[in-house]
């Protein structure tokens, strides 16, 4: 039988940030990010998965949780990054889990990420389609 995957997961993560010429989010503050992305493909793993989700997670929040994202080179626009906008984000932790599919044997692909700054507010960034 022929078919596709598709695992969607989401975690939380505190990060602080600052956010230069965005008013009072210029000041260092921190969110308890939901992130949610999608991935999906036609092969499971040894393990019977598309991407084993704990191995995704632990390598955004070793990297980041509990830190100050402007302290990073990717945040910090005099090192050569943007800064931690809630869509810069989005893209920077898109293109981390990215690297991890493509390093697995059955290339799953990473659709989508969703980062939830507040109750209100989210970024989406996904892959284009040509």
């Amino acid at each position: 039988m022929l078919g596709k995957y598709t695992l969607v997961k989401h975690f939380w993560m505190s990060c602080a940030h600052s956010v230069p010429g965005a008013g009072k989010c210029e000041r260092i503050h921190g969110h308890n990010y939901k992130v949610t992305f999608c991935v999906e493909g036609t092969k499971l793993d040894e393990n019977q998965m598309l991407i084993d989700f704990r191995y995704v997670k632990h390598a955004l929040e070793k990297k980041y949780d509990h830190h100050l994202l402007n302290d990073f080179p990717e945040f910090d626009p005099e090192r050569g990054g943007h800064a931690p906008s809630t869509e810069k984000v989005a893209e920077v932790f898109f293109r981390t889990i990215d690297e991890l599919c493509q390093q697995k044997e059955n290339q799953p692909i990473l659709k989508w990420i969703e980062v939830q700054e507040t109750d209100e507010a989210y970024a989406r960034f996904e892959r284009e389609v040509l």
